[in-house]
């Protein structure tokens, strides 16, 4: 294995969980109609359990078709850091949001970049600190910030740390961009829904995908929205205790209360997606469903919808800048697809950019008698200008995502040979006929 190889494999870092994915071939096509997709970008401290039910949730509110096309979804998953540092780690989630909040207040990112203001946001000076607020709001949480109350001089130390050395927010933006970039590429009609801090994840989304298919083709709905600003219509209850403790300690960062509900048991904070924006008892769901349906209405096939290319699976990569990186992929029945062999056996290079961040998106066939089962093999080359980049190489079904990774694309222009980066497996039941996608 030579340096270079070493180099991509020890920088490669997971940005989202594998998972594998069954589609029953009994029809000719293993691919969905363009349509719409409606992508659900959780809150604070979701874990991926958690942030799937808020979706599934979403999708029982939502119809299934509408103007008789259909409506998928799939999670955006913003990862929490819960499940890091241990006691501090739930910390860390309100340490990102208030960088995200930060940036959008302070486009120079002065203000981003000085954690002591963050700092005294949570400890507070005599008066009820926010920290305090959300323990009061969430007793599961007080174990989680007992550690930080005992110790809080090497608690700021760690964190700040984490947060200035590995941005959590990076590795998330760049997987929903190349997700959205896929399908962008695919036609699809695009309703981005987000709760709390998702909603600072889904600005930055917007921005993205907005100059690829226009503001017809993408549209977003906010619910209980943490992010001072907003890029579509929204709703804030009057009950949402923790949207509240950010405009206390935030001025007029947060938007306007525009619903009323009465107060209830079964979510004290009044803040949580399903124990209250989602709650058939009181105005919440009426309220969401409306909103939901009103954005669907709005939404309109992009300019190049007349030209979409749907794929069994599909490949996609960007990077960090400019430069031309270069995505190739090794077909098991031999075929070697890139931009200067772009038609495969089973797939076609379909977007091949050469002046950076991409996208670069491979798509196989959708019809399962040409689908090969195998290994497909991806590689990447820094083939001019693209050094020491990060590459985003993202594997996705009409399921969702399957992997995505990041590499450092190394300093070798003009190189020879591609830098093995993943595998997508699909196999074919002899019996049933249903293939399966997995990504290594």
């Amino acid at each position: 294995m030579n340096n270079k190889v070493k180099r991509f494999i020890a920088a490669a870092t997971l940005v989202s969980l594998a998972f594998s994915q069954t589609v029953n071939a009994a029809t000719q096509s293993l691919c969905d109609t363009a349509g719409y997709t409606m992508g659900f970008f959780n809150g604070v401290w979701n874990t991926v359990k958690d942030a799937s039910d808020g979706l599934t949730a979403l999708q029982m509110t939502a119809p299934s078709t509408n103007n008789g096309k259909p409506v998928s979804g799939e999670l955006f998953y913003n990862h929490t850091g819960c499940n890091k540092y241990k006691g501090v780690g739930c910390l860390q989630d309100i340490a990102e949001t208030f960088v995200q909040r930060a940036n959008e207040i302070d486009s120079s990112g002065v203000l981003a970049s000085h954690f002591e203001y963050f700092w005294e946001l949570v400890a507070g000076h005599g008066e009820m600190s926010f920290i305090d607020r959300i323990v009061a709001l969430f007793t599961n949480a007080q174990d989680s910030f007992t550690a930080l109350r005992n110790s809080l001089v090497t608690e700021i130390a760690t964190v700040t740390s984490w947060m200035l050395s590995n941005p959590p927010t990076e590795a998330d933006y760049a997987s929903h961009n190349a997700r959205l970039d896929a399908l962008a590429t695919e036609g699809q009609m695009l309703l981005l829904v987000a709760h709390s801090q998702g909603n600072l994840f889904v600005n930055h989304a917007y921005d993205h995908v907005l100059p690829e298919v226009g503001s017809s083709a993408v549209k977003v709905y906010h619910i209980a929205p943490a992010s001072p600003t907003l890029r579509g219509d929204y709703v804030l209850a009057n009950i949402d205790l923790v949207i509240n403790a950010l405009r206390a300690e935030g001025g007029n960062t947060v938007v306007p209360v525009n619903m009323t509900i009465p107060s209830s048991t079964a979510d004290l904070s009044g803040h949580t997606l399903v124990g209250t924006y989602l709650d058939p008892t009181r105005a919440g769901l009426a309220t969401v469903t409306a909103g939901l349906n009103s954005t669907l209405a709005q939404l309109s096939p992009p300019a190049q919808a007349s030209n979409i290319a749907h794929g069994s699976f599909t490949v996609t990569m960007t990077w960090s800048g400019t430069g031309d990186e270069d995505l190739h992929v090794y077909e098991p029945g031999g075929a070697h697809v890139f931009f200067a062999s772009r038609q495969g056996q089973v797939g076609y290079l379909d977007t091949d950019n050469t002046s950076g961040f991409g996208p670069e998106h491979y798509y196989a066939t959708c019809d399962a008698n040409l689908l090969q089962p195998g290994a497909y093999q991806l590689g990447i080359v820094d083939y001019h200008a693209a050094d020491n980049e990060t590459a985003t190489v993202q594997v996705a079904t009409n399921a969702g995502v399957l992997l995505t990774k990041q590499f450092n694309t190394g300093t070798t222009s003009y190189a020879t040979s591609a830098t093995p980066v993943m595998t997508v497996n699909v196999t074919k039941d002899p019996s049933t006929g249903q293939f399966s996608f997995s990504a290594q």
